[in-house]
């Protein structure tokens, strides 16, 4: 069987944690090459994951046809490199924030169409026991039409949107903190970085579009935002309150707590303990504990489904072009939300 041809562009310490390892311990892909900006630092990736190429120009990795592309760049750098590896006829992924704002995202999205390739986004989280289980749950109809969401995340980025370490969820190789302090390279702070995942997760498990957002975020008027608080409202009428923040212990498993109330019941997670309850509307409980409900992150989890997409899988909705564009807008508009003062409605670009 032909090796699926596999580069890594702009491969930095999340890659070096995350991507390459999964690319590397599949027997049916070959590395052809990884690309940083840094010599030394593409140069030892290729020896530590046996890449046939490195080179210090993301370009030069696309000379060798390759059938899938993992993105690893700051945002700023995102649409040229998915164009580029689209066009180039790759199935690319794409880390996130997936861009610096909705019309590049919608750009990158429309490529992919008009390439037809697969474009998928690095949304690891919907690949979680704990979280794929509640989306079953929802699917069979346990709490019916979904009415309120509550939903809080807690994970260790505080000193890495300060300009300090990544606090070790980047590997042996340090994150470059240069890429997460500037809004203008890194798209924001909390909102982007971390409130992404959860934007991503609720329109994915509700199948409900958020269309209007009232934000706040901390520092106020702060370029990189530490903490996020959204008010949501829905296109079915439902309601939200989605908190980030940016406070939690250096590589503690982050905190999410999630509950949907619906109009037959109600679920709530908790990924620290691995536990989601199941609360039918006549009062039965129905508890998953353990790995059934485990909230557990997979960080090779995305490249495995690119890989999975170069063999003829269907791309799954929860990290597709379609759902990032979606949060890419909604993320705007927590951040002209949260200067203004005032409700924003999302506008699909």
């Amino acid at each position: 069987m032909t090796k699926i041809k596999a580069v890594a562009l702009s491969a930095g310490a999340w890659s070096q944690s995350s991507h390459l390892p999964a690319l590397a311990e599949d027997p049916e892909v070959e590395i052809v090459c990884i690309t940083s900006p840094d010599a030394q630092s593409a140069r030892r990736s290729a020896e530590a994951f046996g890449a046939l190429n490195w080179s210090t120009d993301w370009r030069d990795a696309l000379k060798y046809a390759p059938d899938i592309a993992v993105v690893s760049s700051p945002p700023v750098a995102h649409e040229e490199m998915v164009t580029g590896a689209l066009q180039a006829g790759a199935h690319v992924l794409v880390e996130k924030p997936f861009a610096l704002h909705a019309q590049s995202a919608a750009l990158m999205r429309d490529a992919a169409k008009a390439a037809d390739r697969h474009l998928l986004i690095g949304f690891g989280w919907p690949a979680a026991p704990i979280f794929a289980k509640a989306k079953e749950l929802i699917a069979i109809g346990e709490i019916g039409l979904v009415e309120h969401v509550n939903f809080h995340l807690a994970v260790n980025t505080r000193a890495l949107l300060s300009g300090s370490t990544d606090g070790g969820w980047g590997g042996e190789t340090a994150s470059d903190t240069s890429t997460y302090t500037d809004p203008r390279i890194s798209a924001g702070g909390s909102a982007a970085v971390s409130m992404s995942h959860q934007l991503g997760l609720i329109e994915w498990l509700t199948q409900d579009e958020i269309v209007a957002v009232h934000a706040n975020t901390y520092p106020a008027g702060a370029p990189i935002d530490l903490h996020a608080a959204v008010n949501a409202r829905f296109a079915g009428g439902g309601s939200g309150v989605i908190s980030s923040a940016s406070t939690h212990p250096y590589l503690a498993r982050p905190q999410w707590h999630l509950a949907l109330y619906g109009d037959r019941g109600q679920i709530w997670l908790d990924s620290i303990s691995d536990h989601l309850r199941l609360i039918r509307a006549d009062g039965d409980v129905v508890t998953f504990d353990g790995s059934e409900a485990s909230g557990v992150y997979d960080a090779g989890a995305p490249t495995k489904t690119l890989i999975a997409c170069a063999r003829g899988a269907v791309a799954p909705a929860g990290v597709s072009a379609h759902l990032a564009t979606r949060v890419v807008a909604i993320t705007d508009a927590i951040y002209e939300s949260a200067q203004s003062g005032s409700q924003v409605r999302i506008s699909n670009p």
